[in-house]
């Protein structure tokens, strides 16, 4: 028998949360089957099992209840387009889409980032080195499109982990922590932040509730620039988790209060030595003297 993440528990929920949540359930109930059969319908090697996907279902719904502030109209409204969305999008079997796990080797290229263990809340730990993105060779060598299939690749693999993480402690894991390093950032980086603004819009309408932690470090001089583009694209309750840590000591100490020194690569202040290429974990491709596309953008 399959081990199963804890049980959906809606004696959590107060009175009235409890009546609202009933209520979307309810109203959504042959949505639901519709959509779970489709689920299971998809030819795929790791089959979705019913009675997990059932018990997924009711922590979705009470996060998009509280993404969308308990507002029962608008949670059933969410949820319908979510459901739509996901198929359109493919988003079920995106993990065993072969062109998009090559894509993802490839972005990872010109994006040196890396899944990294976890939090001590037990949070999927992603860590991205944005100042070494290689700007217009991420433009040339994908399309929008295919840069935000990237993206829900990415979420997906992150709600997979974080499930993985809730059979593993007993206790339900939900959300994410990353690691955002801005050491070298520079101005080209504005060419790609409209993708920036699509996948924000995807993860606050179709994946509500999922952020933990974000930690931006080593900002540089550029940083309160960026940040007066960005800041209005999130949600209020989103900024309240993100975390801006100033260069020096002060990065390291604050990371290990959220992170356990193994889990967390030695440049940041920690002590992995599980990764193959540790001490230097975030792998840096080699381009070599390939880098005068992104000079000449400067």
């Amino acid at each position: 028998m399959a081990v199963t993440s804890p049980l959906f528990d809606i004696n959590q929920l107060n009175i009235e949360q409890q009546k609202k949540f009933d209520t979307v359930y309810n109203e959504l109930k042959s949505k639901h089957i519709s959509y779970l059969q489709y689920k299971l319908n998809l030819p795929l090697k790791n089959k979705f099992d019913s009675e997990q996907e059932e018990n997924e279902w009711r922590y979705e719904l009470h996060r998009f209840l509280r993404g969308r502030k308990w507002n029962v109209t608008h949670t059933i409204k969410s949820l319908q387009e979510m459901i739509q969305w996901r198929i359109d999008n493919k988003a079920d079997s995106i993990l065993e889409h072969a062109p998009t796990l090559s894509r993802m080797d490839l972005l990872q290229r010109v994006l040196a980032s890396a899944q990294h263990g976890y939090t001590k809340a037990h949070r999927p730990l992603y860590i991205k080195k944005m100042g070494l993105i290689r700007v217009s060779k991420m433009l040339n060598m994908f399309t929008q499109e295919e840069l935000l299939q990237c993206h829900i690749y990415w979420l997906e693999y992150n709600c997979q982990l974080a499930r993985e993480s809730s059979r593993q402690v007993g206790k339900h894991v939900e959300t994410f922590a990353t690691i955002l390093d801005l050491r070298g950032c520079k101005w080209n980086i504005r060419k790609i932040l409209h993708l920036y603004k699509q996948c924000l819009y995807i993860d606050e309408n179709y994946y509500p509730e999922r952020l933990g932690q974000l930690f931006v470090v080593n900002p540089p001089a550029i940083f309160p620039a960026l940040w007066d583009i960005v800041k209005h694209w999130f949600d209020p309750v989103t900024k309240t988790k993100i975390i801006v840590v100033k260069k020096g000591s002060e990065t390291s100490t604050l990371l290990l209060q959220h992170i356990d020194s193994d889990q967390l690569p030695h440049e940041y202040g920690g002590s992995c030595n599980s990764c193959p290429t540790a001490p230097n974990c975030i792998p840096v491709y080699d381009w070599g003297k390939d880098t005068a596309d992104d000079e000449q953008e400067e």
